[in-house]
């Protein structure tokens, strides 16, 4: 149908309402914007003289890049316990990666990733404290840093994720008042 054949009147302008399905700000992940508020390191074993050849792992996070390279430049051995005795172990770490994170006495009621290592991590692994999204933009996928209008809540989106970029209430739709704010309405 060709839309441009309407002529609609000057009421219609002046009572028409804007609605939108999950109303959101968004923009692109670009490396050097500064959007991330920290980066993290993920690490591994490298071989084990442990009874067991187990896949060992961790995560630390940073405030900055430069303190994530200090920490893999220092090339500390990262330790284990197994049966109760601390062993040390080598480490490869990998390379710095841009992240939003918080740390939460309840993260695991929070929505970014959560990562488990239980008892193949590292005494110094991380991952279980904190609330993270990894800002990976060196892959084909587009990743979106996107804040809903509504609760204020942050998400990371990227075109692989099954979730909506509008979110998981893909039916709801609001309704932007005169005042600029949303109100819930039904369809």
């Amino acid at each position: 149908m060709d839309i441009h054949n309407f002529q609609l009147s000057d009421i219609f302008n002046q009572n028409a309402k804007e609605y939108v399905t999950r109303p959101v700000k968004a923009m692109k992940y670009q490396p050097g914007l500064g959007i991330e508020n920290g980066f993290c390191v993920h690490y591994s074993n490298l071989a084990t003289k442990v009874k067991e050849a187990m896949m060992y792992e961790g995560i630390r996070f940073f405030p900055c890049e430069a303190d994530a390279w200090e920490f893999i430049n220092r090339n500390e051995k990262q330790y284990v316990k197994v049966d109760g005795i601390l062993t040390e172990i080598d480490v490869v770490y990998d390379v710095p990666e841009p992240v939003l994170y918080r740390k939460d006495a309840n993260a695991e009621e929070l929505d970014g990733i959560h990562f488990c290592f239980g008892k193949h991590a590292f005494i110094s692994d991380e991952s279980e404290d904190y609330e993270f999204y990894i800002l990976n933009s060196n892959c084909d996928n587009d990743v979106w840093i996107i804040q809903d209008m509504i609760s204020g809540n942050i998400r990371v989106w990227d075109n692989t994720s099954d979730e909506l970029f509008f979110g998981k209430e893909k039916d709801i739709v609001f309704e932007r008042t005169d005042e600029g704010e949303y109100r819930q309405v039904a369809v």
